[in-house]
């Protein structure tokens, strides 16, 4: 036992080179095991013992963290102990107790790190827990990251170096040494799924099928892990390549996605799903395939609705929302001249007014990014608002008026995108109304463009932002 847990630390550089080490002691069996075996195996190490009391069992877990304090004192051995009543917020169903108890114990132990009490905590966890957590998740249909099972270590600093011992080999080995540990009552109530397949489904199999069931389904964990490793680089690579963020969301190229593969592709939604906490337990393979679908759909627009995302589709991207979409609100304001004003619903996007005299207007008049408006044209105030629907225009240089709809739609413009779609307006008469005499895109109206001629000018042109 003691062999396959040094070549484990060596194999995956599980631990810092120095500073103190966590481990985290339940009064079990393997934690019991896992803090002798550490003593073992790292002389002079320092070793801290954590434990949190997740105050389920009344009595019994009192009795569980006198154990673990009465065993750090014997062995001399500073000792954190934190307790959380973790019914408390988890209610009494079994999946969500071990849910909430998982993410308490990870939430106390990144404490840990991140006080400097410890520079990682190691955990018990052995090869008979990752075969139980292999096949139950094969059984509910996990896939490749699911069938990875019980990670060795994490990033943020915790291990878990026993992965590779059998509950037999531990349960030797504390009989070796005259040990003794604490026993979970709840560990043999039938009503709890996985107490039943480890007592029941498991030795079933091993005994008809397979007699090294655990050590295949821990290859197959492995095997999977190592997958996992290389999928998440390489998803990253593919958001990279085809994902942009902007303040609409995060948005897909659909074009560069219907390329990918489809595992290429599924990986990569779920990724993005994970991004706007659609976790990967959260992701399920409909939603995927829902989305998978709309990319590769093709219509330039459709939508699906997944619980906490809102995924749609216009022209060749695909926007993803966190919740639901909210349109964008509509505005209204005055536009000095020369002035400058923050269009609404943008990230910091500036729309800019100057005066320009004959000598600059030459210099400007050719340039894509800046409209050139007849100064002597504008009858009256100049206003910013946002696009309506029904809007229309005679854009520069075209002959006809048209609906600025239909620019949106020649131009491609995303359906998001066009709710704020700023646009410049004069007053017309007492009711307020104007004529647009710019648009963003699309350029001065045609009645209100300056020429090279023009003594006068307003320039208009946006800055800052990610427009």
């Amino acid at each position: 036992m003691l062999g396959k847990i040094a070549k484990r630390i060596e194999r995956d550089r599980m631990l810092p080179p120095c500073g103190r080490l966590g481990v985290a002691v339940s009064g079990g069996a393997d934690s019991v095991a896992l803090l002798h075996a550490l003593e073992e195996l790292l002389p002079g190490r320092e070793l801290c013992v954590v434990h949190l009391n997740h105050c389920l069992r009344g009595r019994e877990s009192d009795e569980d963290e006198g154990f673990v304090r009465a065993l750090a004192a014997t062995r001399g051995h500073p000792v954190q102990i934190r307790r959380e009543d973790v019914s408390a917020r988890a209610g009494r169903r079994r999946p969500n107790l071990e849910a909430a108890g998982r993410a308490h114990r990870h939430a106390f132990f990144q404490a840990l790190i991140a006080n400097g009490e410890c520079t990682a905590v190691a955990t018990g966890h052995t090869r008979s827990d990752q075969a139980e957590t292999v096949l139950f998740r094969l059984l509910r249909g996990a896939g490749g990251l699911g069938l990875g099972g019980i990670w060795p270590a994490h990033g943020w600093g915790l291990v878990r170096p026993m992965i590779d011992v059998s509950r037999a080999e531990v349960l030797e080995f504390l009989r070796s040494r005259s040990l003794d540990w604490r026993e979970d009552s709840t560990n043999r109530d039938a009503s709890f799924a996985r107490n039943r397949l480890r007592h029941s489904l498991l030795p079933d199999l091993r005994s008809d099928w397979n007699a090294q069931l655990d050590a295949a389904l821990a290859r197959t964990a492995d095997w999977a892990l190592e997958e996992e490793k290389y999928w998440r680089l390489r998803t990253a690579e593919l958001l990279r390549r085809c994902t942009r963020v902007s303040p609409a969301g995060l948005l897909l190229d659909a074009g560069r996605a219907r390329a990918l593969h489809a595992a290429e592709l599924r990986r990569l939604v779920r990724l993005i799903l994970a991004g706007l906490g659609r976790g990967p337990s959260g992701a399920g393979f409909e939603h995927v395939e829902a989305v998978r679908s709309l990319v590769a759909s093709q219509r330039g627009t459709g939508s699906v609705d997944l619980p906490g995302a809102w995924v749609e589709r216009s022209f060749s991207t695909v926007r993803f929302v966190a919740g639901r979409a909210r349109e964008a609100p509509a505005f209204r304001c005055p536009l000095p001249v020369p002035g400058l004003v923050e269009i609404p619903g943008t990230d910091g996007t500036v729309l800019r007014t100057r005066i320009v005299g004959p000598a600059d207007a030459p210099r400007l008049y050719n340039r894509r990014d800046i409209a050139l408006l007849n100064a002597e044209r504008i009858p009256g105030r100049l206003s910013l608002r946002s696009w309506r629907p029904g809007d229309r225009y005679q854009p520069a240089g075209m002959g006809v008026a048209t609906k600025i709809k239909h620019l949106f739609q020649q131009e491609r413009i995303c359906s998001w995108e066009r709710g704020g779609w700023p646009l410049v307006t004069v007053a017309r008469g007492s009711s307020g109304a104007g004529r647009i005499v710019w648009a963003r895109r699309f350029g001065p109206a045609e009645e209100f463009a300056a020429g090279k001629a023009a003594r006068r000018a307003v320039a208009v042109d946006e800055i800052g932002g990610s427009e």
